[in-house]
């Protein structure tokens, strides 16, 4: 979506215009929710959390500013409001979300396929178990990164950190997975050498 055509609906929404509201829950809610997944995967809390972010942009509607990043702002609330929920109920998890290899397949026959379906498996255990390594902010940096696609300017701002350590603390991640990738793919090699 423009920032643009955000801006106007945010403006829009501010003016009283409640299309305005619709139109930007409608533009963001497929992301909130992929969003919010990856803090906690109690989908029925994140939809709740969600609609409590909307309802909560009415009542404020006379109090809230204009913003540059209105995507950033409802990123943001939505975590507060997660984490708030987290925080009052003791229902705190780990965040883990597949990150999915997808290999798109040209026509192979039934035992190529099966051949791949079961690499394919093996390389997302890989990343899974490598992901699992990282802190949950060093999880939640990367899903922002590579899922959500967004700059580090803005990811920065979503994690109330400078962006030079926003930088460094995706490169380190990175760093830390390809390590772990690394390590396994080493073990599976000397594993399998090993028995032949």
């Amino acid at each position: 979506m423009l920032d643009q055509e955000t801006d106007d609906l945010w403006r829009r929404f501010k003016n009283g215009d409640d299309d305005a509201l619709s139109k930007l829950y409608d533009n963001y809610v497929h992301q909130l929710f992929s969003y919010g997944l990856k803090i906690h995967g109690d989908e029925y809390l994140v939809k709740d959390c969600i609609q409590e972010v909307f309802i909560q942009l009415i009542d404020k509607r006379k109090k809230l500013v204009l913003t540059d990043s209105t995507d950033i702002y409802l990123f943001k609330s939505l975590r507060n409001k997660l984490l708030e929920e987290l925080r009052s109920k003791n229902r705190r998890t780990d965040i883990v979300r597949s990150v999915s290899l997808g290999d798109e397949n040209t026509e192979m026959d039934a035992e190529q396929s099966i051949v791949s379906s079961e690499e394919e498996q093996q390389r997302t255990e890989i990343v899974d178990a490598a992901l699992k390594t990282l802190s949950e902010y060093q999880q939640e940096a990367i899903f922002l990164k590579y899922s959500q696609g967004l700059e580090y300017e803005k990811i920065a701002e979503l994690l109330d950190i400078d962006i030079a350590s926003a930088r460094t603390l995706i490169y380190r991640a990175l760093k830390k997975v390809k390590e772990s990738i690394n390590n396994k793919t080493r073990f599976f090699l000397f594993f399998f050498r090993s028995l032949f």
